[in-house]
């Protein structure tokens, strides 16, 4: 039975019932226990410059959200009977906001935006919302807000990719998309499938040896005073230090993930002494190709823990971490969180210190008459205890800590200067000794 509403588009009366997976499982009961507040928002952040026609961007997000099914899924339950209600697409919404009369209307976009990541999406009623901030004539503001139980990094990328063709395809311009292989309940039915055979045992044995006996990072943590709030800093790294880490990465046959995180144990090393350091990593968890253009929450959470090399370089350390990632990587199916250790109090939660990366996408792209210039939502904050994310920003990265109130802000500052300073040293030279980092 179907009721045919404005728009052109056929509602169905009840929406199609999908198990949630594994991973939806578990970001729901954190969902359950922070309703008031956005740290499950995942935003697609743009700025659009140029002729900007509000209209095509309105048009391109409806049909975006026709395009992905994971738009427009709902839920309901929770934990083990969390379900995804697929609901048939609609018209997606999108208010302007006129700041041009404001007297700085930059800081008043920059404030606005920072409120809407705070604000909750009520997944239950929609996953997803958007605004738009007429900062000035050849300037607006793009903010698509969606529920993280819908998205992930990769879907981010994918999504700002597909909504400049689709803006192009609403001013008549030619505009090429590729299908859509796999829906997202494609997926979980696929990824149930592998979790409940056998094949996944090789997998199950690796994160077993690789979790048992693990002791996290031991930062400075202190118990917040009252007031305390959670913070974030930002710090940005040249073209000459990015330039000299990626190549790094190609010298030695690696990644920037992998360049960048060595960089991350390094200073984790100075702070805490530790020689075992383990961090946590959402990983795009796309192993099957049919999965490469699905929107939706596949990531999953592993654990890269790296044994320092004793009287080591900054080289011997690189190739220790590419080990490490190039062993998680061919092991990312298997969730870290169904898998038992027997291990002893970790002294806190596995994902309690966490390091991501943006992947390298063309952040600033001409579309017809205007320029999309996809943006870091600094504002949004972390679900995690410490998390350090990197974002390629032109020819540099952009490095930004966000922390909960136990890491005092003299204690942030200092870890991620000090990221700072152990990049440039090791860009300058490779076989610099860690005890020389301790030191610096």
């Amino acid at each position: 039975m179907t009721d045919t509403r404005a728009g052109g588009y056929r509602r169905s009366v009840a929406p199609r019932e999908l198990p949630a997976s594994v991973g939806q499982r578990l970001l729901g009961i954190i969902d359950h226990y922070r309703a008031d507040h956005g740290a499950l928002n995942c935003p697609l952040l743009c700025r659009v410059t140029g002729k900007v026609d509000v209209d095509a961007l309105a048009a391109a997000l409806t049909a975006l959200t026709a395009r992905h099914e994971a738009l427009r899924t709902t839920f309901t339950g929770r934990g083990p009977r969390l379900t995804q209600l697929v609901q048939d697409p609609r018209p997606v919404p999108l208010p302007v906001v006129e700041l041009r009369d404001h007297p700085d209307p930059r800081a008043a976009a920059q404030a606005a935006v920072a409120t809407e990541l705070s604000t909750r999406v009520d997944v239950g009623a929609w996953p997803t919302r958007a605004t738009a901030w007429r900062v000035a004539e050849d300037e607006v503001v793009l903010c698509f807000t969606m529920h993280h139980l819908v998205t992930d990094a990769w879907s981010c990328g994918l999504l700002f990719e597909e909504l400049r063709a689709l803006y192009a395809r609403h001013l008549g311009r030619p505009a090429e998309l590729p299908p859509v292989p796999w829906q997202y309940g494609r997926f979980v039915a696929w990824q149930e499938a592998r979790l409940a055979g056998t094949e996944l045992d090789r997998q199950r044995e690796f994160w077993r040896t690789q979790l048992t006996g693990l002791r996290l990072p031991r930062l400075p943590y202190r118990e917040p005073p009252p007031g305390a709030t959670p913070g974030v800093l930002g710090r940005d790294l040249d073209a000459a230090v990015a330039g000299g880490l990626r190549e790094l990465a190609r010298q030695h046959r690696t990644t920037l993930f992998t360049v960048t995180l060595a960089v991350y144990y390094a200073v984790l090393h100075r702070i805490t002494g530790q020689g075992d350091l383990a961090v946590a990593s959402l990983f795009a968890n796309r192993s099957h190709p049919d999965s490469q253009r699905t929107v939706g929450f596949c990531a999953n959470m592993v654990v890269l823990r790296t044994r320092l090399p004793p009287f080591a370089t900054f080289q011997a350390l690189l190739g220790a971490t590419h080990a490490t990632t190039a062993a998680a990587f061919a092991n990312q199916e298997q969730p870290y969180q169904a898998v038992s250790t027997g291990s002893a109090n970790l002294g806190g939660r596995v994902d309690d210190v966490v390091f991501q990366m943006m992947a390298e996408l063309d952040h600033r792209v001409p579309v017809a008459d205007a320029d999309f210039e996809l943006l870091l939502p600094e504002s949004i904050g972390s679900r995690f205890g410490t998390e350090l994310a990197l974002a390629p920003r032109g020819p540099g990265l952009r490095v930004v800590l966000f922390h909960t109130p136990r890491l005092a802000p003299a204690d942030a500052e200092r870890l991620l200067d000090g990221y700072v300073a152990v990049a440039r040293t090791v860009v300058a030279d490779p076989r610099t000794p860690l005890s020389s980092l301790l030191r610096r």
